[in-house]
């Protein structure tokens, strides 16, 4: 709507699949450091804390922009009505002309979208702007933001549980490309993109990503 961007499915769905790589790529650095089975599940923790905290504060700070931003619009568009009204007017004839709309026409649309709610046609025909941005609309975006990461997150750390000490490196990786698989698939069908391009991006990043922390962690100790 404008200025304003809430995340949507495809950018909670890309905050899972951070959560995911994130937290895997904690989970296989210490792993490679042969770290015990408590200390990666207080790195797990962390790493989902620590995410989803730097994941709210981060979409909080540009929604909030971004809300600034469609406020400023609103005020210059109120003043510019308030000062004249018939340069608005002109505004609105002329963004109708440019779309193929025969002149009188036009300006007779013009007249009757101002006589209706003036601002509200400037703010859509000019900055595209549907619908003014509630003053919750950045914390709950910031913390649909924070939840999705924390759903990702949660697998490797379910995954830590849930198999014995022996397993837990190659079960995490796994379950880790299962995951992002199927985020990926989601992200892909949802932007309407190629599925086979997503898989193969988000699988080598995840997989990149888990084993240089492992490898990483066999090298410091």
């Amino acid at each position: 709507m404008g200025w304003y961007r809430s995340p949507g499915f495809r950018g909670l769905a890309i905050a899972a699949s951070d959560g995911i790589i994130g937290t895997a790529g904690v989970l296989q650095g210490f792993a490679g450091a042969g770290a015990s089975s408590s200390t990666l599940l207080v790195a797990s923790i962390s790493a989902l804390v620590a995410g989803s905290a730097a994941g709210f504060g981060s979409k909080y700070a540009e929604l909030a922009a971004d809300r600034d931003a469609e406020r400023a619009v609103i005020a210059d568009e109120e003043r510019d009505l308030h000062e004249d009204s018939s340069d608005e007017l002109a505004e609105l004839t002329a963004h109708f002309e440019e779309r193929g709309v025969e002149r009188d026409l036009a300006r007779a649309t013009a007249e009757q979208m101002f006589a209706h709610d003036a601002l509200a046609a400037q703010l859509e025909t000019e900055h595209g702007i549907t619908a003014r941005t509630g003053a919750a609309g950045p914390y709950l975006g910031a913390l649909a933001t924070a939840l999705a990461f924390a759903v990702g997150s949660a697998l490797p750390l379910a995954i830590l549980l849930a198999y014995p000490a022996a397993w837990e490196t190659w079960a995490v990786f796994i379950a880790v490309l299962i995951s992002l698989a199927i985020t990926s698939v989601l992200i892909a069908i949802s932007a309407r993109t190629s599925v086979p391009r997503a898989l193969a991006r988000t699988l080598t990043l995840g997989a990149a990503t888990m084993a240089l922390s492992y490898l990483a962690g066999v090298l410091v100790f």
